[in-house]
């Protein structure tokens, strides 16, 4: 049956080929003639007409994303925010299409250049570019929560790649840590601290967030438990933490920044009230990200701000995290977190607002870890888990 299929159309293309052999050269001429006349009226025809009706053409990769109709230009300001206009939000194809690197964020204008990326495209977390636990001296340690509030451990088990996405999954499983800690469930989490810092740039993640029901449902949602995507700096708060995205208390999505020290610690953030419940838009895939400029930082979310801070912003070197926990109250368990990219820009028009960052590879081992001074949020504590 399958030598059959495969000898079918090899068949039909070699008749084909001696059917046009047998053809007069003048028909040969003649017909090649007629093609280029059709090819000819058909280009003209587009161009003086437009597109079809009811068809927008869409630009190619490196084209700007389109805007709503009586949207302002990007770099128009929204008044009394300091923040650029919001714009609809950009129309992002599935994980599963054919995907190519636009020529910068989603967002911002200007122009960029890609300093590091993870599009997840093998068969595997690339233990290159992450650690698929927490903070720990080995890619394969299962580690302890980031803090007290979390009832999971950290298993790299956990983190897989599969159909070009990153897979974070969290249940209820039994796990003990490297240390001897005993937890109930088992989450997962990769971080770059020992593999990729940098200070300043534009980083941006393509993340579908588990809604509460603990399904991967279209409209997309999140919550119970604690999906995130933040940049974290080695001395905890002093360095500063840039939470880009993390879902809390009724799944909401919220972005904060924490920085200060252990005896003042400060932080400042907002939930936008898009971004309450459930998500905008009819797909669960969203683009969360950070534009993260000397003395300010601009918080996006499918390319649109939704908030932004100059409070204490920090410039020392910072590495990424991404991660699903169980944290809190309540739980939901089975649970899985997709991440389609991660990517961190850097500007190349310096003239305008930044200054060129730094970028550093795998570093010492053994360093700080962190706690959390999260604001408000009654069931997280503040302290790392001992």
């Amino acid at each position: 049956m399958v030598d059959s299929m495969r000898a079918g159309p090899a068949a039909d293309r070699q008749s084909g080929l001696a059917s046009r052999r047998q053809l007069p050269h003048s028909l040969r001429r003649l017909r090649r003639l007629l093609t280029a006349l059709v090819v000819t009226a058909t280009v003209l025809g587009t161009a003086s007409c437009g597109s079809p009706a009811g068809v927008t053409a869409a630009p190619g990769p490196a084209g700007p994303a389109a805007r709503a109709p009586g949207a302002e230009e990007p770099g128009s300001q929204a008044p009394g925010s300091g923040l650029p206009a919001p714009s609809a939000p950009a129309q992002l194809p599935d994980a599963t299409s054919p995907r190519s690197v636009r020529a910068g964020p989603l967002g911002p204008d200007g122009a960029w250049s890609l300093a590091w990326r993870d599009e997840f495209s093998g068969r595997s977390v690339d233990l290159d570019r992450w650690r698929p636990n927490w903070l720990a001296d080995t890619d394969t340690a299962v580690t302890k929560p980031i803090n007290r509030a979390e009832q999971s451990c950290y298993d790299p088990a956990n983190a897989t790649v599969k159909n070009g996405t990153l897979r974070l999954k969290a249940e209820r499983r039994p796990c003990r840590t490297h240390d001897g800690r005993s937890y109930d469930y088992t989450s997962a989490l990769v971080e770059s601290a020992h593999d990729y810092r940098f200070t300043y740039g534009f980083a941006e993640a393509r993340i579908k967030l588990p809604p509460s029901d603990g399904t991967l449902a279209p409209a997309g949602s999140c919550g119970p438990n604690w999906g995130v995507f933040l940049l974290n700096g080695r001395q905890h708060p002093d360095d500063g933490e840039i939470d880009v995205m993390e879902c809390l208390s009724d799944d909401d999505v919220s972005w904060h920044y924490h920085h200060g020290t252990d005896a003042d610690p400060r932080g400042v953030g907002g939930y936008p009230p898009a971004w309450r419940g459930d998500m905008p838009g009819s797909g669960g895939w969203h683009t969360f990200a950070v534009d993260w400029q000397p003395g300010r930082l601009v918080f996006y979310y499918d390319g649109v701000p939704v908030g932004s801070t100059e409070a204490g912003v920090t410039d020392r070197p910072h590495y990424l995290i991404a991660a699903l926990a169980v944290s809190g109250s309540a739980v939901a368990a089975p649970q899985t977190m997709q991440v389609d990219y991660i990517r961190v820009w850097k500007r190349t028009d310096l003239g305008r607002t930044e200054q060129p960052g730094t970028e550093q590879g795998r570093t010492e081992q053994g360093r700080t870890e962190q706690g959390r001074t999260e604001q408000g949020r009654t069931d997280l504590a503040a302290a790392p888990a001992d």
